[in-house]
């Protein structure tokens, strides 16, 4: 079955060739460079950069799982980095504003030259807006997914050669660029792994980053499938498990009003559906910064990007997210980049304020009344769905929910700064389904925003390329407010 941009999707299998998505980690002991010494340590985090060159092509998700990273010692054995799960998923269109926890491996002091990394067969989902056919398959005018070849990549780029001593703890934050990896010839979509520039690399922390942590890890949602005095755990529907460490006075965010006591009693093992923040130490160890309550119960919900139609209240979704109560066939076999047809029936709206929760400078009638009705849907919004019915499969390129509620969650994506003016910025270059009249204006919150490879908002500068994690509302004097901008290489 075919569906047009405003209808649904196309499944696109192609097949082409290749030279050559916040996760959960494990600590791995190896081989290599030297023996009968203190081994050093290293954490590996994962993060991306869009494709921003494409002509009208919107990649709307890309995911991959990554099948094997080792660290290669100028001399010795490779060392693997095990992987928790051991096929790991990651979506790198989430990655560009969000980070991926790899883990963290115990490896003999030395000199090590390169990181490889093996991946599986990565999926796209594209809007496809180019006036040409792409793989064959993928028309015009429709959102299509196109399967593509695995492959690998051996990074070598700064600071490798990497020396660590023995007893030092590191860290190195590895950027995949869709930028350099997806090419257009012809009609022909391709991603080279391996292609020139496909991977920078970044020493851990990165500026702007918390002092006394390597890494944040930021908007993992989940179930909370366990917890104690001092940890809980939370399991993604990709399968990655994140073990997290309590802090002396844990911080919820509920804007939706689902606990009154507002603190770690609102954490239940097997029922509460969260995202959490959590910083990631030198031992490879997460700490909850926050969690923001979605549901006191599961439910079935979808969460992803949305493009509207031309009915309201009925819009397209592309799968980032799931949570399956019911046992729906179709929604326990949905994956990541799957396009929903969703059509909502007398839904109520809400705002998950997520970092901006009890924040004083963004009080939430700010926002809350922006995002009230279906005329208050607008493409690249990330949506949450409460699923009332679903039908249909991927292969058939039929999926339809309905929905009764929908609840705003924080956009990613990617532009050139233009202006900086006080706390804001305006940004050019969005992706093509992304419509702006004028170049949208990004306002940072005082005491939320995140920043990651710079200091702060006076810090950027005018042509740099942006990645933000942002609600993104129509009707406010600003587009976007930003919990995350994130400098890109």
């Amino acid at each position: 079955m075919k569906r047009n941009k405003k209808l649904g999707y196309l499944f696109c299998g192609a097949i082409i060739g290749v030279a050559g998505c916040s996760g959960g980690g494990q600590t791995t002991t190896g081989g290599g460079g030297g023996g009968g010494q203190q081994p050093a340590s290293l954490v590996v985090t994962l993060t991306s950069k869009p494709n921003v060159s494409l002509t009208n092509i919107s990649v709307l998700s890309a995911t991959v799982s990554i099948t094997g990273i080792t660290l290669n010692p100028t001399s010795g054995n490779a060392v693997p980095l095990t992987l928790a799960p051991t096929t790991y998923p990651v979506d790198l269109t989430r990655l560009q504003a969000d980070t991926a926890f790899l883990g963290v491996v115990s490896l003999p002091a030395g000199t090590y030259s390169s990181t490889t990394l093996t991946f599986s067969a990565p999926t796209l989902t594209l809007d496809n807006q180019s006036g040409t056919t792409l793989n064959g398959t993928c028309l015009t005018g429709t959102i299509c997914k196109i399967a593509l070849p695995a492959g690998s990549s051996r990074v070598t780029a700064t600071p490798f050669p990497l020396t660590l001593a023995a007893g030092q703890t590191s860290g190195i934050s590895l950027n995949l660029s869709l930028n350099s990896a997806i090419t257009v010839s012809s009609g022909t979509v391709a991603l080279n792994f391996s292609a020139t520039d496909t991977f920078n690399v970044a020493a851990l922390p990165r500026t702007g980053t918390a002092t006394g942590t390597f890494d944040l890890i930021e908007d993992f949602v989940g179930l909370v499938t366990a917890k104690t005095s001092t940890s809980i755990t939370v399991m993604g529907s990709n399968g990655i498990s994140l073990s997290i460490a309590l802090p002396s006075t844990v911080v919820i965010e509920d804007p939706q009003g689902l606990c009154a006591a507002v603190n770690a009693t609102c954490l239940v093992a097997n029922q509460t559906v969260v995202s959490v923040n959590a910083t990631v130490n030198s031992a490879g160890a997460l700490t909850l910064v926050s969690a923001d309550l979605l549901s006191a119960t599961p439910q079935d919900e979808l969460e992803g990007t949305l493009i509207n139609t031309a009915t309201p209240g009925q819009f397209n979704l592309v799968v980032a997210n799931k949570v399956v109560a019911s046992g729906n066939t179709t929604l326990t076999a949905a994956t990541p980049g799957d396009v929903f047809l969703v059509t909502t029936t007398n839904p109520t709206f809400a705002v998950d304020l997520d970092e901006f929760f009890n924040n004083a400078s963004l009080p939430p009638a700010n926002v809350t009344t922006l995002f009230a009705g279906t005329g208050d849907l607008v493409d690249g919004q990330d949506v949450m769905v409460h699923v009332t019915a679903a039908t249909g499969a991927a292969a058939t390129g039929d999926q339809a929910a309905t929905g009764d509620r929908v609840l705003l969650r924080f956009t990613r994506t990617t532009g050139t700064v233009q202006t900086i003016s006080g706390q804001t910025f305006t940004l050019s270059n969005l992706p093509p389904f992304m419509s702006f009249t004028t170049n949208p204006l990004v306002d940072t919150i005082t005491g939320a925003t995140n920043f990651d490879g710079v200091a702060d908002v006076n810090s950027l500068a005018v042509g740099q390329t942006v990645s933000i994690r942002a609600l993104l509302l129509a009707r406010s004097s600003f587009n976007f407010y930003a919990a995350k901008v994130r400098i890109q290489p």
